[in-house]
């Protein structure tokens, strides 16, 4: 794990920490961000309030940010890892590609990218370990693709986005397809195979996700 203080950027100097208020709770979230010197937090929940971590409801936790000096600004409309758009499910569990397609998402990414450049950001959701929520397996890959680092603050500590990488294939590596079918072999295909079982594992199913009117 990495200096907390001394988390490395990309060249263009863009950099997004990412974090679940899982284990937390208003103060010690706060004094995470402040050690951290976060100045905006980009909540990516799909719904603004929690039957469980009511201390983190959109409207009240955004409020507590503002008044202690950092940026709020819910996104879960666009960017949250339950969409309620039934469409978004085909075989019954979310697809990833399908959303990260969506317009609105796509805007959202733009949003994060610009706001880069002005603000220090967190991506806020609730899951404690990145591997478990759409933050990594949704928003990191554009965000990548886009020229930004990322950090993880997982239990006080910082992990890289390559070090979730890594975790990632350990956990669901092997049995690659095979290389030498393709005319080019794909140096990434590992952490893409990895990437998809995670998704398969953790995406949200519809039956869960989408709330009954």
């Amino acid at each position: 794990m990495s200096d907390p203080n001394n988390a490395k950027s990309t060249s263009s100097g863009r950099l997004i920490y990412t974090v679940g208020y899982a284990g937390h709770d208003r103060e010690s979230l706060l004094a995470l961000f402040k050690a951290h010197r976060i100045t905006a937090v980009a909540d990516i929940r799909t719904f603004k309030r929690s039957s469980y971590w009511t201390a983190f409801d959109s409207d009240s936790f955004g409020p507590f940010l503002r008044e202690n000096g950092i940026a709020y600004v819910f996104m879960g409309d666009v960017m949250g890892g339950k969409p309620q758009v039934p469409e978004l499910y085909p075989d019954g569990q979310l697809d990833y590609g399908l959303m990260a397609d969506q317009p609105d998402f796509k805007s959202g990414i733009e949003r994060l990218v610009s706001g880069a450049e002005k603000y220090r950001i967190c991506l806020m959701c609730a899951e404690r370990d990145p591997l478990d929520c759409h933050r990594t397996l949704l928003i990191a890959p554009p965000l990548k693709d886009a020229g930004l680092d990322l950090c993880h603050l997982v239990d006080g500590r910082v992990e890289s986005q390559a070090e979730t990488d890594a975790r990632m294939i350990a956990i669901n590596g092997g049995d690659v397809p095979d290389l030498f079918a393709a005319a080019a072999p794909d140096p990434d295909a590992e952490a893409k195979l990895a990437l998809a079982r995670q998704i398969k594992r953790v995406a949200p199913k519809a039956e869960d996700a989408i709330k009954r009117r």
